[in-house]
């Protein structure tokens, strides 16, 4: 059997890209590091975080839109890798002492070279079945478990979940030259639908830039929420649905490729008690599972869920699943842990069905959807919110030497570096009582799996799906 080595380095080279672009995307909102800024400029600090990620989800769909309009799979990959070598540049600038300001602007900085990594990515390989495939498990699994690489003290970093690695961003900037360098000049990337492109990049603002505004907004409830602050949550969660619906029916009158963005917000919305399980697990607990144990779950249950809906729909199986992971709270919680991880796994599988049931063959369609899951702002200030929480800024005067003090009643670290060093802990989100289990909503689970079942309904209604066929 003859191996064709070009198409194999580009089916890595797009799984390597979606991991890279999935590590630079993600960024819970909680981080442990010190840091000697005042309060209110460590608070915006944090906001721009979330406002990073909106654009680097423009950006990629924007890079996607533009390199289908080229043509040119080379210029894809120069794409992927002019990004990987900006994150290389962050990481060396990073290792030095910088100030939120400077870190704020890296932090965009990060995003931006993400967003031309995962549109690069997706315009060079979705023409290919494995490179499709490849990269779809290397997004989502790492979108999964990236949320799971919390909790410890680390340095100075421009996310929670810390920088790429090294062997991460170097493997993908050989493959991605390689991959520039052997392609065929020939092969070019199939012209896009009139319209798609403006559409999806309309879409993408809307979407993304409405979800940040609507998260502030759920942010600054009480917490615990009261009954004013659920309104607000179910009256933001609505208000997303609702525009989702206008934004897809625009997609379909394009492309078709509307399901995308449906099942894409399913698995938004179907992981935010899972990932609010992780935030509570990881924090409270020294002993937990290894964040590489749960990545490599996190790849098979994807892997299996995508090899399931290859040849049949598997919608209504992904949908069934996704609804249960939330209502399945009532019954575990986060400390049980082969319960998480079951979830975890679950929601893996889940993904992969509904995902590759309603594969678009747009790539600038594919890329939209496949940035809904880390802009899901709302769904995942919602579930944060199920975490009471306190002031999390402590001070260390004058300290006789350089100590980690690690305070088991407020379950935080203060870093004694400096005098008058402030730690800032968990970020916007602070475990008050170790010692008892944090409470858990059961309308929270509810209104998730609510948004699942709505998606679901919105999604079995549209025409049929526009998914491309097996190579």
């Amino acid at each position: 059997m003859t191996i064709d080595l070009r198409s194999w380095t580009g089916a890595l080279a797009a799984f390597l890209s979606g991991i890279l672009a999935a590590v630079a995307l993600t960024n819970p909102a909680r981080m442990r590091w010190p840091v000697t800024e005042p309060q209110s400029k460590i608070d915006q600090w944090i906001s721009s975080q979330s406002t990073s990620v909106v654009v680097g989800a423009i950006v990629a769909v924007g890079a996607c839109a533009y390199l289908q309009h080229r043509g040119s799979r080379r210029r894809a990959w120069a794409f992927v890798y002019s990004g990987v070598v900006v994150l290389i540049l962050i990481r060396f600038l990073v290792a030095e002492e910088v100030g939120l300001d400077l870190l704020s602007v890296l932090g965009f900085a990060k995003t931006i070279a993400a967003g031309l990594i995962l549109g690069g990515a997706v315009a060079a390989s979705w023409d290919s079945s494995l490179g499709r495939n490849l990269l779809i498990i290397g997004v989502v699994s790492t979108w999964l478990a990236a949320q799971s690489s919390t909790g410890d003290l680390i340095p100075v970093s421009t996310s929670s979940i810390g920088e790429p690695a090294w062997a991460l961003l170097l493997l993908t900037l050989i493959c991605a030259v390689a991959c520039a360098v052997t392609d065929d000049s020939e092969l070019r990337i199939s012209e896009s639908e009139p319209g798609v492109a403006a559409a999806a990049l309309a879409v993408a603002t809307g979407l993304a830039v409405t979800q940040r505004i609507l998260s502030s907004v759920v942010d600054r409830q009480e917490n615990p929420p009261t009954f004013s602050g659920w309104l607000v949550m179910v009256a933001s969660t609505v208000a997303v649905l609702t525009l989702t619906w206008f934004c897809v029916r625009r997609l379909d009158t394009t492309s078709g490729s509307g399901g995308f963005l449906w099942a894409a917000t399913a698995v938004g919305a179907a992981a935010t008690t899972v990932f609010a399980d992780l935030t509570d697990r990881f924090f409270l607990d020294g002993d937990r599972t290894s964040p590489l144990v749960i990545a490599a779950l996190a790849i098979i249950a994807v892997v299996f869920g995508l090899s399931r809906s290859r040849h049949r729909d598997r919608t209504i199986a992904g949908l069934a699943l996704l609804a249960a992971i939330p209502l399945s709270e009532w019954i575990f919680d986060g400390e049980h842990e082969l319960a998480l991880l079951l979830r975890i796994v679950a929601l893996g599988v889940g993904s992969g069905l509904l995902l590759g049931s309603v594969l678009p063959s747009n790539p600038v369609a594919a890329t939209l959807g496949l940035t809904i899951p880390f802009t899901a702002l709302v769904f995942m200030s919602i579930g944060q919110h199920e975490i009471e929480t306190v002031s999390s800024t402590y001070v260390q005067h004058d300290p006789p030497s350089t100590y980690v003090e690690y305070n088991s009643e407020l379950r935080a670290y203060v870093d004694a570096t400096a005098p008058d060093a402030a730690f800032r802990a968990d970020a916007a989100f602070v475990i008050v009582d170790a010692t008892e289990d944090p409470p858990r909503s059961d309308a929270a689970a509810l209104l998730m799996s609510a948004v699942v079942v709505a998606t679901g309904i919105a999604l079995r209604r549209r025409s049929p799906v526009d998914t491309p066929s097996p190579d």
